[in-house]
């Protein structure tokens, strides 16, 4: 597969522009096995300013048995730019992609799992790819026997949030600690209008953690999947948004672009993200709602006020975290 993949790369090369320069990919744990959770940190070189103006999307797959082939892709290079591919930008110019669980997310049997070596790694969009990437896998993660469970954790999240708190697997289920929300002795320091700090003690090196702002099961990040410490003694993270209720619009097809705007933005155009299939979607963060439980918007074709959808009626909605509202625009 190797071969025609490399074909394809070859190919890609040729349609879209490629950085002669490239970044550093790290990973954590250092020496993942393939019962690791696994994030990936990718450092842009000075050419690649297109990642921090774009969109970046990941394209990897699976080595078996140490072949130095591409055996097993997790998308085809056409299909992979989805939000569920698509790197996380941090404060200070990295990209962030955790693969939580290697079997199901390549969807390998058991007997499958044992032959897997490495991971073959390309950042990518519609326009810019990186060369490939390669990172081995190791039998065991040697990280573990020189963790001291003491974690320097920092995170940018969305201005307006007042407070910050890590909640995850603090012990065994049922324990106090164990994804408690809220939790004084888990709560991080204001450094300022978006940056929070802190230090925490007593952390299992296999952590599973997320990022939340209050005490319901609401008030935390929206994000798939929880975040894996991998025996890190300091993290830097980003939350994009808090839980949220998203907008997701089905529209005409050849709709070309898509605006929201309502209460949660004073009125003014946000573009949507395009999910593909017709489908457009938004999320809406909590923070932005200054306290309303009702959400009011519109849509637009265009981020301009006679764009707006067909009938001009301003839609309503109650917020309550963590759902989904499907609307329909037939014609504009």
């Amino acid at each position: 597969m190797k071969k025609i993949c490399l074909a394809i790369a070859a190919f890609l090369s040729v349609c879209f522009a490629t950085n002669a320069a490239n970044g550093v990919l790290d990973v954590s744990p250092k020496k993942p096995s393939v019962d690791n959770p696994i994030t990936l940190v990718y450092s842009p070189s000075a050419s690649q300013q297109w990642m921090q103006n774009e969109d970046v999307y990941i394209y990897v797959c699976l080595e078996m048995d140490q072949n130095g082939e591409w055996v097993k892709e997790k998308a085809e290079w056409s299909k992979c730019n989805q939000p569920n591919f698509k790197w996380t930008k941090k404060y200070d110019g990295e990209l962030t992609y955790t693969i939580s669980n290697i079997k199901s997310y390549f969807g390998l049997t058991d007997a499958e799992l044992p032959h897997v070596t490495g991971l073959f790694v390309i950042l990518k969009n519609d326009k810019y790819q990186t060369a490939d990437k390669y990172i081995a896998l190791t039998p065991d993660n040697e990280l573990k026997a020189s963790f001291n469970g003491t974690v320097k954790f920092r995170v940018q999240v969305p201005v307006g949030t007042e407070k910050v708190y890590v909640a995850g697997t603090f012990g065994k289920e049922g324990d106090p600690l164990y994804w408690k929300h809220a939790d004084a002795r888990l709560e991080l320091k204001k450094v300022d209008n978006n940056h929070f700090e802190g230090v925490l003690t007593n952390v299992p090196a296999n952590l599973q953690y997320l990022y939340v702002w209050g005490p319901r099961t609401d008030q935390a990040e929206f994000r798939l999947g929880h975040r894996p410490l991998g025996s890190r003694s300091q993290v830097n993270d980003i939350v994009d948004y808090w839980g949220d209720m998203t907008l997701n619009v089905t529209v005409p097809h050849g709709t070309q672009e898509m605006y929201v705007a309502g209460n949660f933005s004073n009125w003014t155009f946000i573009a949507m993200m395009d999910a593909g299939n017709d489908i457009w979607t938004y999320h809406v963060p909590p923070t932005a709602l200054d306290g309303k439980n009702v959400i009011e918007y519109k849509y637009y074709s265009k981020d301009q006020k006679e764009a707006v959808e067909k009938g001009g009626a301003t839609r309503k909605v109650k917020f309550e975290g963590f759902t989904t509202q499907y609307d329909e625009i037939k014609a504009w």
